[in-house]
């Protein structure tokens, strides 16, 4: 798929990515970097903790969703970075071998006020794993718009 400008996202159009398992080593390798917590680092450890067995981070888990939608190609070209993430809840650990699937829905779609050859577009982030729901998250971005001209 090549990017899609701003006049292709229509709010309630959906994204469906492809799942990706979390491993245990791949849990540790981002926690010992990022979120160096005993129950992201350490198995054993993790048993005595609040969540009596071995997690991964819940930034982890954001980055991986926000790394399956860019994976569909929907900003190939078109992605001009974004301003922020809202509205992040996580509901319930993610464990290793467990597998995400994201599910990521167009809110809003529009020009901005300062740049007509730039659009802003919010996406709501749905995570789930075979337990269930795990993450839920708007993100904003910028995207080029036709009349802006050709990509890159």
């Amino acid at each position: 798929m090549s990017g899609l400008y701003l006049e292709d996202y229509t709010a309630g159009r959906v994204f469906e990515t492809v799942p990706v398992t979390l491993n245990a080593d791949e849990i540790i390798w981002f926690a010992e970097l990022h979120d160096p917590q005993l129950f992201h680092t350490d198995p054993e450890a993790a048993k005595e903790s609040a969540f009596g067995e071995h997690v991964a981070s819940g930034f982890q888990t954001v980055a991986i969703a926000t790394g399956q939608f860019i994976s569909t190609g929907a900003v190939d070209g078109t992605g001009l970075g974004g301003p922020g993430m809202d509205k992040i809840r996580w509901t319930a650990p993610v464990r290793p071998g467990e597998t995400l699937s994201t599910r990521v829905e167009i809110l809003e779609a529009r020009l901005t006020r300062s740049d007509p050859g730039r659009g802003v577009v919010t996406l709501g982030f749905s995570v789930e794993t075979e337990s269930g729901l795990v993450l839920t998250f708007e993100a904003t971005i910028f995207v080029r718009s036709r009349a802006g001209g050709n990509a890159d």
